[in-house]
């Protein structure tokens, strides 16, 4: 694992946190931030860690870390053929070396935890799922119709197609970046995520087997960790749907709706949704903080 710390100062436009510090495990790109139990990040799809940034400044005694997923941001192209075991696997490989224990996971990204989850349901204590996309549910039919629009795109124009893609990809229909339009600095710096997105699953198919996974409702019932399910009121019904279904068959799990927010509520309403993340990630140490550091391990171990 190789490693470079960063000390440019916080910036709305996506720089940097002071110390945030970067590196690479197994091809995996990596994002750091702030002292604490550690927390995972898992991004949505054509995203990037960098967007957790407002809310990691909002949740100190936490050790914060994003991962790049494969195709995405820094980290290595995601090879075609890739499953979505496969590719959880990796993920979970490095929440184990980082001794992460609470995941978060947004939109394709909650996919990638569920499945983590149902691999190794002893691996996480505290799981939050924003837009729950359990794998395999039924397709919103604009988002379909949308990524075959993105298709002939790339086909046509190749490379130079990448800022009308982030383009057509952030217009409603589909709803998933409409809660962004009330939030102007917050879309301004998605689109720039977005259009830095390679593209490559469009020419290589690479989401095929990724997309052929179905999660059945006993695999969701082996998660023990407790869970949080948040969708925005705004969001797609399907996620509604979503949520229902995980709060009915999951042992350990809650759902809440958060107001005024669409399909990203942690990203539209990052001060909103912080007090949420609070409460669900926190933990009390015997020192009476938030912070491990100079609890014994065996404390430690009883704490959850």
């Amino acid at each position: 694992m190789s490693e470079a710390v960063t000390t440019a100062p916080p910036d709305a436009g996506g720089e940097p946190l002071p110390g945030e510090r970067e590196s690479t495990h197994a091809g995996l790109h990596t994002y750091t931030y702030g002292s604490g139990p550690a927390v995972l990040w898992v991004h949505g799809y054509t995203m990037d860690s960098t967007l957790w940034r407002p809310l990691w400044r909002l949740l100190p005694g936490f050790r914060h870390i994003g991962v790049d997923l494969p195709g995405h941001g820094r980290s290595e192209p995601l090879a075609p053929g890739t499953t979505l075991p496969r590719l959880a696997a990796r993920v979970l490989d490095l929440a184990r070396a980082e001794d992460a224990r609470r995941w978060v996971g947004l939109s394709f990204g909650s996919t990638v935890v569920l499945e983590m989850a149902i691999g190794d349901p002893g691996a996480v204590d505290r799981l939050v799922v924003g837009a729950p996309t359990p794998a395999g549910g039924p397709p919103d039919p604009a988002a379909r119709k949308r990524y075959i629009e993105m298709l002939m795109l790339r086909r046509l124009r190749g490379a130079a197609a990448a800022g009308l893609l982030a383009d057509l990809w952030m217009t409603a229909p589909p709803d998933i970046f409409r809660g962004t339009e009330n939030h102007p600095e917050v879309r301004a710096r998605l689109r720039t995520v977005v259009a830095g997105h390679s593209w490559a699953e469009l020419d290589n198919g690479a989401m095929a087997a990724l997309s052929a996974r179905v999660h059945t409702a006993g695999e969701l019932s082996r998660i023990t960790a407790d869970t949080l399910a948040l969708t925005g009121d705004a969001d797609m019904p399907v996620f509604h749907e979503n949520a229902a279904l995980l709060a009915r068959v999951l042992p350990r799990c809650r759902g809440e709706v958060v107001a005024g927010a669409g399909h990203l509520p942690f990203l539209e309403l990052p001060r909103t949704t912080a007090a949420s993340l609070a409460d669900h990630l926190g933990v009390k140490f015997p020192n009476g903080t938030a912070d491990d550091q100079g609890v014994s391990g065996a404390a430690r171990a009883r704490i959850k």
